[in-house]
């Protein structure tokens, strides 16, 4: 396995172990839904603060993989940090310090594959479409539900999930030393002030590049219902595992298998995004993906049993498409070369940031009264979003990402 792939595989890895679990952790040391969810809604403002920086760094100055190794080693120390602490200011500070320096990956691993892309075809290689490398994002996530559905149903305590998660860091950190060398310095310096009106210094900064493209027409327009749709999606994420445990009644050990049952349907429909945007294009994955949601959370809210619970898993793939897989190939349609990374960078820091924000906290204060009823409300918003989206939202020609050939990516030195 290549390293970037390999990279996905271990990041998603770190998520599967650390999110499933960790609100249910939360609760069970906190005692309060709405206290879980203001100290998951730290994500959302590390995400609007960190990733523009390390983005905007690995499109100037740093290399990704500097960059990764660094952000995956201070990742490792804070799950262990997460592990011990037991007040809710203990779990508040270490789990925003955890979150500030893991939540960058993300963005940076998509703004390496485009950048790997683009170079590829420079020097006259061919591209690996981005889906094909984030299946194993998938793959990783899935991995860790099967050994923590095991350890915790014959009694470890969920804090493994933690210990598990920080384990998986320190293999990242060693991975990202591997990854593709995408050349910086000054040849890649000086195409940017060609490209760049020189007469504005604030449009030699790859984050102001990126913002007049993504602020205004329709990508605004896209920005706003993906910001809506990420609200209610945060929610599900946060309070789902709680759902499971609280109001259908699962035992903890179950969480693992049910989740990775949507993980795995997911692969069948992340394999087949090549094929599917070609016969829908990919306005139409996204909105459908997302009408899926709707359906996804009405049921949910509608029907709080264990039946519905675990079969609506299915539709699980087809939002993650939507939510995850079609917005950074969208983003990258609109990025010139010398801001790839930090278009991903500042879409995380206004829609996917701040979203996080609003859907753990109101999530949090929603399910406090009632799990089933925060899940109609936010079927309701998405709902909206989808119509927005159906109406508003714009393609680039640029956004089918089929290879003209498939050689191997060019790893690193």
């Amino acid at each position: 396995m290549q390293a970037l792939p390999r990279q996905f595989l271990i990041t998603f890895a770190a998520m599967g172990a650390i999110l499933a679990y960790l609100p249910v952790l939360l609760e069970q040391r906190l005692g309060s839904t709405a206290q879980a969810g203001i100290v998951l809604s730290t994500t959302g403002l590390a995400i609007i603060l960190t990733p523009v920086i390390m983005t905007a760094l690995a499109d100037t100055k740093l290399q990704s993989r500097s960059i990764m190794a660094v952000l995956f080693g201070v990742s490792a120390i804070t799950c262990v940090w997460q592990a011990m602490s037991h007040s809710f200011v203990g779990l508040l500070v270490s789990h925003t310090v955890f979150a500030f320096f893991f939540w960058p990956l993300a963005a940076l691993q998509d703004g390496l594959v485009f950048a790997a892309n683009q170079e590829a075809t420079r020097l006259g290689q061919t591209e690996t479409p981005y889906h094909r490398v984030r299946v194993f994002g998938t793959i990783g996530f899935a991995i860790p539900l099967a050994g923590l559905y095991f350890l915790i149903g014959q009694g470890t305590d969920v804090t493994i999930a933690l210990w598990l998660g920080g384990a998986v860091c320190v293999l990242g950190l060693f991975n990202a030393l591997t990854l593709p060398h995408i050349g910086l310095g000054q040849a890649r310096r000086a195409r940017f002030k060609e490209i760049n009106d020189g007469d504005n210094p604030l449009s030699r900064i790859p984050t102001f590049a990126a913002a007049r493209v993504l602020f205004r027409g329709s990508a605004l327009l896209f920005c706003i219902c993906l910001f809506v749709a990420h609200v209610g999606n945060s929610a599900y994420y946060g309070f789902y595992s709680i759902y499971l445990t609280k109001t259908v009644g699962f035992t903890e050990s179950w969480v693992g298998p049910i989740t990775m049952l949507g993980v795995v349907l997911e692969l069948g429909v992340m394999t087949a995004v090549g094929l599917m945007t070609a016969k829908f294009g990919l306005k139409w994955l996204i909105v459908g993906g997302l009408g899926f949601m709707v359906v996804r959370f009405a049921l949910l809210g509608a029907f709080p049993n264990q039946h519905v619970a675990v079969w609506t898993q299915i539709l699980h793939g087809s939002t993650v498409v939507a939510i995850y897989v079609v917005p950074p190939i969208y983003l990258n349609a609109l990025a010139g070369d010398h801001f790839r990374s930090s278009i991903q960078g500042l879409y995380a820091m206004t829609v996917f940031g701040p979203s996080r924000i609003v859907g753990n906290i109101l999530g949090g204060e929603l399910a406090e009264h009632s799990l089933p009823q925060m899940f109609i409300i936010f079927s309701g918003t998405t709902l909206l979003a989808v119509i927005g989206l159906a109406f508003t939202m714009r393609l680039p020609k640029e956004t089918i990402e089929e290879p003209r050939n498939v050689p191997p990516m060019v790893e690193g030195d």
